[in-house]
């Protein structure tokens, strides 16, 4: 019973290193609109922003144009774990993951038919995921090795895949619909894998989750739909974008004698509300503010109750739905170049009490800013620069095992990220 007090901790296969937002769900896409902090439900700046926020708002973007953006996130994370505190034995340490760095790519191409009343677009971006790498560490409980009780390396991964053809039709002068079917690719790998039942293949009376890192791609689907108002000098729009529906995630995972134990989890991506207003107080000047909800609560595995089954296996990593709220603004310098900035807060979907169970899924930071700048190099061509940082926050909570939280103990999982990110763009 050694193992399963520490593999607890493993518990979740879900979310963070590319995980820059609410949870694993990305805060913004592009370098545009990360240097909005993700406002962009009613300020549609470039296709990348306006494809993923909001479908409709694509016919207010003044031309067509092709974006492409690359994201590099350094991600900070770190466990820190305590027993017998208080007492003449405790012990604990702190450790950082290696992860390195991630790449994201973002797409977009939006399309105008000036004879029509159809403007049509194209996503293929990566919207959410993460990567978690700790090392084994004598001197952390939770990552020690599994023969004193526990972890030992602690490795996950994960990452979503969206591409989403786009159609908007403006329906009057100032109002738009706009709709898209959204197709996923996502890959998930953990070591252990907690999901599934502990062996104890080499009798060694050591119960050990599986290996699940042979994963094969899972394909999903889903649907958003948006409405956007243009006035004279504001805008406001909403989205709505379904549930993500996944196949069942399968690893060739292995047991302790490296056998084959094959081994599948169910997941969905979260329902995510959004409403957005924009105004123009002077020429050269937008401003935008975001409200989110993400629907965390509702989802399979991430919402479902952080626990312990009949048969050992984690059922759930107990996240809860969360808003979010994100203010950007554009000032034009010269005609030529502009320069933007945000700041976006999120609530927290992961409570104290469940800490444990995210060590693999630290996604705890709330407060966000970004700032960026674009120069049209020429009529047609943009370059964008944007910078983005995630303060450090984290979330305390008890060593949990299958009899219940252990006392005098303590696991923190905390995280800080950085991220630059580059565009380039073509309006035509």
């Amino acid at each position: 019973m050694r193992n399963f007090c520490a593999v607890t901790f493993v518990c979740v296969l879900v979310t963070q290193s590319t995980s820059f937002g609410q949870g694993f769900v990305l805060s913004g896409l592009g370098a545009t609109n990360r240097s909005m902090a993700g406002a962009g439900t009613a300020a549609p700046l470039d296709a990348i922003g306006a494809l993923h926020w909001n479908p409709a708002s694509i016919t207010a973007l003044p031309e067509s144009r092709f974006d492409v953006s690359a994201e590099a996130v350094f991600n900070r994370n770190e466990v820190e774990s305590r027993v017998g505190i208080g007492t003449p034995f405790e012990f604990g340490g702190v450790t950082s993951s290696d992860n390195g760095a991630a790449v994201l790519p973002a797409i977009g191409t939006v399309i105008h038919d000036p004879n029509s009343i159809f403007t049509y677009g194209l996503g293929l971006n990566t919207i959410g995921g993460f990567s978690v790498n700790f090392p084994g560490d004598p001197t952390n409980p939770v990552l020690a090795p599994p023969a004193v009780g526990g972890l030992g390396a602690a490795y996950s991964r994960f990452g979503v895949v969206q591409v989403a053809p786009t159609i908007s039709a403006q329906v009057t002068e100032r109002l738009s619909i706009g709709i898209a079917p959204t197709i996923h690719i996502a890959e998930a790998q953990a070591r252990p894998f907690p999901f599934s039942a502990p062996n104890d293949a080499n009798g060694d009376t050591v119960l050990s989750y599986p290996v699940g890192i042979g994963a094969q791609p899972t394909w999903g689907l889903g649907v958003q739909v948006g409405a956007f108002y243009e006035a004279e000098y504001w805008s406001m729009g909403m989205s709505v974008k379904s549930p993500q529906w996944f196949q069942s995630f399968k690893l060739n995972a292995s047991d302790e004698l490296g056998m084959p134990t094959p081994v599948e989890v169910v997941l969905t991506y979260p329902l995510i509300v959004s409403w957005g207003v924009a105004a123009r107080p002077v020429d050269r000047l937008l401003l935008a503010l975001d409200v989110r909800y993400v629907d965390f609560a509702s989802t399979k595995l991430f919402g479902s109750s952080a626990a312990f089954g009949a048969d050992g296996s984690v059922t759930g990593l107990g996240w809860k739905s969360v808003f979010f709220v994100a203010l950007g603004a554009q000032y034009e310098l010269t005609d030529r170049i502009r320069l933007r900035g945000g700041y976006s807060y999120s609530q927290n979907p992961i409570s104290n009490q469940d800490a444990m169970f995210s060590i693999q899924a630290p996604a705890p930071y709330q407060h966000l800013t970004g700032l960026g700048a674009s120069v049209d190099v020429t009529d047609n061509l943009e370059f964008t620069l944007t910078w983005v940082h995630a303060f450090e926050n984290s979330v305390t909570g008890p060593i949990v095992t299958p009899a219940g939280p252990m006392p005098l103990s303590m696991v923190r999982v905390g995280q800080e990220v950085d991220s630059a990110v580059m565009a380039v763009s073509y309006t035509f």
